[in-house]
């Protein structure tokens, strides 16, 4: 705990420090308490992803969170054996938007949660 008599500077520089920190904590929680997997109810054939809404008019939905690619990947990836952290590595996409895809294809009955 920091003295009361600690100049200005340095509680400041502390409470940065100690913001940032919770931040990165708040992130990692997220990123835990999100992580699923997923099995693919269509494994064997197209999607038809078009036609459940979920392509864009312009190359994908960056206004819901997620973009063509994280929605193939996922499917690509729904069998069961690989979380989305998983999904997200390998995609080099944030997981955040890997999450975003996955509840998606959850909502046009796509995908089914799978035991962690």
């Amino acid at each position: 705990m920091l003295s009361t008599t600690a100049p200005p500077i340095i509680s400041r520089c502390c409470e940065r420090r100690a913001a940032h920190s919770l931040a990165v904590l708040r992130h990692i929680v997220a990123v835990i308490e999100g992580d699923a997997v997923y099995h693919s109810r269509n494994p064997k054939g197209e999607p038809q992803l078009g036609r459940r809404g979920l392509y864009g008019a312009l190359g994908g939905q960056r206004a819901a969170g997620y973009n063509q690619m994280a929605l193939l990947w996922v499917l690509n990836l729904a069998d069961g054996r690989h979380s989305l952290l998983d999904v997200a590595e390998r995609a080099g996409l944030s997981f955040a938007t890997i999450r975003a895809a996955a509840d998606a294809l959850v909502a046009a009955e796509l995908l089914d949660p799978g035991p962690m």
